[in-house]
């Protein structure tokens, strides 16, 4: 394709909202739906000049020379489609996304942020919906077309928030929900019902939060009494107080200060786990933001996260839901109380003939969350004098606590207030009084209870497995741990109906089972209690384990990103089946065959934890698996031994790693695995070189090479080459080095292997210094900086800084070296990656030269400037032009 355009060029991405779930309910006929779609999309792209560039499945890559192009091609494309008669009156939604810029030419196709901006618009679009960047609405605006405003969005991967519009040309669907972005000014959560009886309490939290001394505020309450709507709907009405954003940050399923540090980044949009907490905090520093930490109390150390959020950032402030307090100086605790119940009179079966019935009156909180509940499943619902003792008597047994009432309130669709009074009886008595819980947790368990009674058997079975499932799970997920056959969607609309089982939508559109906390932990006893537990968590790991031997391979292809945030999606369970399989201190020891699911579950996300930024968690669990193995050689312990062996390296204890690489090459040489001991040999010279024993590292890095090209496996000889490369760099054999880098990229393009080649560009940049060619090393970090800091990799991202932390210090600009330098030296440290000795002296060679320029505390003062910046501010330090350019 020779004659691509070049130059300014808008790209258009799309793809069919929910997929799966259209090719679950048109099996064959999904084929026709397919191609039809794709005859309406090519003839729009063809009338208007376009270049498909690819297509995948659903999907569609798409280049345009002019903005007017591509904006018309997609209004006829979505026009086309509306307009069609699908098979079985399915509705075919394709979600668009343009965003005009200035992408690199690359082989057949094209490379660069400009690449993933548009790609990530795509996917905040709905199915139907056609949205366009800032850069495009600026031309596009000029046409005869009409746009929505729908304001700045935070991407995923991107640093900077983009002003997003849509396309709302005649003919065109207009509404939709907000776009699917990580947040706007708000990342709340919408709530299905408006929110009733705390009319009081939320002018009282809104006038506390907004107070000028106030920044942390502890809704306190039991389980179930509604701590999380109400903080939601307090929150919902501060986005005018907090410019910087109100950040809705889930907690239920965290039980580690560690994780907690990572979900905040998560949802902060910066990602991560070695540097989660200082990017939090740099991330905050300065801000006017609220986070609203949603259910902190199975969290032992949340009290010192809080209090390092409330120091980091002095202008925000904290919004937290606990069953306990926090105990924090800073801290005005706000107990939620129950809903408002009815008088005793209301709950009496007879009532008084004087006066007469009213039914105008104003009903307590708690009846009237019931009311507005059993309308949603039976509209004609009303209190009358016949139920009105019932209903009373309902909210009384259950304390005012919402939850339950909405559990008892679902099930007005089946049978009356008396009936369900009765049964809710009958289920307390059943159920019984657990000691050391809470008087309302007791009651509440019991209507969870009571509505679980209500299922029949096999549903009941199919919920407490369920139950299983961390953080929720996709239909695959559902089938898996409930042993269904073929889709789960009517047993779960079943479970829905009966109020256990919430069903949202993933960012593609795809459904996604969840369950509320309370009613998980009563799903896991219920499954701990029939024998099954063992069983269930076993085919849930098992699933795991399937899904990720699919996805772990993707990460060595140009589908990296999308690879990882698969992966990321699914952590939670992830983590719950490494628990249990690796679970040596519970009450029996994990069978042979479990510790072996545990093993290939590390050997699967060895790669994610390295190259995806989780490396102290990853170290943690390789280290769990290769204790629970206890000494049992298999190839899963050997690949897990190898990922520990290799984190341990980066975390600067060589040592350790050696010995644990020595093991790994020796039982690979026996069982005669080329591609396997090419591995080691080249992760073992890795080691040496940082030990100090370059001749050794040179005859393995040789090895490597020739033993991966025995093997056929060029990915693996692009890795040893490129790691030879920095060896001849050491000993300032610099031509040599490039040509080695130039050999590994040319290999990992062929594969297209997105962090290889990310990597091999850092690498030849730092020789190209060595050689000489600082302007070339320059320009060439110019170019791949972005994309080699969204892949995630805070190893990979230092030291591609401290390359240009180099550049700029060979270029005689101190200050930048200097705040350079200071922001790599703070993200190792916090990261807990220390230099390599042979680096640290290849960086002090060139930062020597203008360390005293003008002064040492001048560059002093400019390193502490430095240590504050995170990535991405470093990252903007050294994209600015150079001095000699402007």
């Amino acid at each position: 394709m020779t004659d691509l355009p070049t130059g300014t060029l808008t790209l258009f991405f799309s793809d069919i909202e929910g997929s799966t779930s259209l090719l679950s309910r048109l099996g064959s006929r999904y084929g026709e739906v397919l191609s039809t779609q794709r005859k309406i999309m090519r003839a729009a792209f063809s009338r208007h000049h376009g270049y498909e560039m690819g297509t995948e499945g659903d999907s569609f890559f798409v280049v345009f020379r002019s903005v007017a192009d591509a904006v018309n091609a997609a209004c006829e494309a979505q026009r086309g489609l509306t307009e069609h008669a699908w098979p079985e009156d399915v509705r075919v939604g394709v979600r668009m996304g343009l965003h005009t810029g200035e992408p690199t030419r690359h082989e057949d196709g094209y490379l660069g942020m400009d690449v993933h901006r548009a790609a990530r618009v795509a996917a905040c679009a709905h199915g139907g919906q056609a949205l366009v960047s800032e850069p495009t609405y600026r031309i596009a605006v000029a046409q005869p077309m009409y746009f929505l405003d729908l304001g700045w969005h935070r991407l995923k991967d991107i640093p900077e928030a983009e002003h997003l519009y849509q396309l709302a040309a005649e003919g065109l669907p207009r509404e939709f929900p907000p776009p699917k972005s990580l947040g706007s000014r708000a990342t709340l959560p919408l709530p299905p019902t408006p929110i009733v009886g705390r009319e009081a309490e939320l002018a009282q939290l809104h006038g506390l939060i907004t107070a000028t001394d106030v920044r942390l505020v502890t809704l306190s309450g039991p389980g179930g009494c509604g701590k999380t709507r109400l903080a939601i709907a307090a929150a919902a009405g501060l986005a005018d107080h907090f410019p910087d954003g109100i950040y809705f940050v889930p907690l239920e399923e965290v039980s580690s200060a560690d994780v907690m540090w990572t979900t905040i980044a998560e949802v902060l949009g910066v990602g991560g786990d070695a540097s989660a907490r200082a990017t939090v905090l740099e991330q905050l520093a300065g801000r006017r933001s609220l986070l609203l930490l949603d259910n902190l109390e199975q969290l032992t150390g949340a009290a010192d996260v809080v209090a390092e959020l409330l120091a980091a950032g002095p202008s925000g402030a904290v919004l937290a839901t606990s069953r306990r307090p926090l105990h924090l100086l800073e801290e005005y605790e706000h107990p939620v109380p129950p809903l408002t119940l009815p008088t005793a009179e209301d709950a009496a079966e007879q009532f008084p003939t004087s006066g007469g019935y009213d039914a105008n009156r104003q009903e307590s909180g708690a009846v009237e969350l019931f009311i507005q509940r059993a309308r949603m499943v039976k509209p004609d619902f009303a209190v009358t004098p016949d139920n009105r003792a019932s209903v009373a008597e309902i909210c009384r047994r259950l304390d005012g606590l919402p939850l339950g009432i909405e559990l008892a309130a679902a099930r007005v669709r089946l049978i009356g207030p008396r009936a369900l009074l009765s049964r809710l009886d009958a289920s307390l008595e059943i159920t019984g009084v657990r000691r050391g819980r809470p008087a309302r947790q007791q009651t509440l368990r019991s209507a969870i209870a009571w509505s679980y009674g209500l299922l029949p058997a096999d549903q009941q079975g199919a919920f407490r497995r369920l139950g299983v499932l961390a953080g929720g799970g996709d239909f695959a997920a559902c089938a898996a741990v409930t042993g269904t056959a073929g889709d789960p969607l009517d047993l779960l609309s079943h479970l829905v109906d009966a109020s256990l089982v919430q069903l949202d939508e993933d960012a593609d559109g795809e459904p996604r089972m969840r369950l509320l906390q309370t009613i998980a932990s009563f799903a896991r006893e219920r499954l701990a209690e029939s024998g099954e537990l063992e069983q269930t968590r076993r085919r849930h790991a098992e699933h795991y384990l399937a899904a990720v031997e699919v996805l772990a391979p993707q990460l060595h292809s140009n589908r990296f990103l999308v690879t990882r945030d698969r992966i990321e999606i699914e952590l939670d369970n992830l983590r719950a089946a490494l628990d249990w399989a690796l679970d040596t201190d519970g009450p029996a020891a994990p069978s042979p065959s479990t510790i072996e699911i545990g093993l290939r579950l590390c050997q699967e996300l060895s790669w994610f934890w390295y190259a995806c930024g989780y490396h102290s968690e990853g170290r943690r669990w390789l280290s769990r698996g290769v204790e629970a193995a206890a000494g049992r050689e298999s190839p899963a312990l050997m690949t897990t031994l190898h990922g520990l062996g290799v984190l341990m390296l980066q975390h600067g204890k060589e040592a350790q790693s050696r010995d644990a690489l020595l093991t790994c090459l020796e039982f690979w040489r026996r069982e005669g695995d080329l591609s396997k001991i090419s591995l080691e040999l080249n992760s073992l010279a890795c080691t040496y070189r940082v030990l100090g024993d370059a001749d050794t590292a040179r005859s393995l890095f040789e090895e490597s090479i020739t033993t991966a090209q025995g093997a056929g496996d060029d990915g693996r000889r692009a890795t040893a080459l490129s790691n030879l490369g920095i060896l001849e760099a050491d000993a300032a054999r610099v031509d040599r080095a490039v040509e080695l880098f130039q050999e590994a990229l040319e290999l990992d393009q062929q594969l297209g292997d997105t962090w290889g080649v990310a990597t091999d560009h850092t690498n030849l940049a730092a020789a190209m210094v060595q050689a000489g060619r600082v302007p070339e090393a320059h320009e060439t970090l110019r170019q791949h900086a972005r994309a080699s800091l969204a892949l995630g990799d805070v190893e990979l991202s230092i030291n591609l800084l401290e390359t240009w932390c180099v550049v700029f210090a060979e270029l005689g600009e101190p200050a930048t070296a200097a705040r350079l330098f200071g922001a790599t030296t703070a993200l190792r440290r916090s990261a807990e990656i220390p230099i390599a000795a042979p680096d640290a002296v290849l960086v002090e060679r060139s930062i020597s030269k203008v360390r005293d320029l003008p002064d040492a505390n001048t560059w002093a003062a400019n390193v502490a400037t430095g240590s504050k910046f995170s990535l991405h501010d470093a990252l903007a330090e050294a994209m600015q032009e150079r001095s000699d350019e402007r």
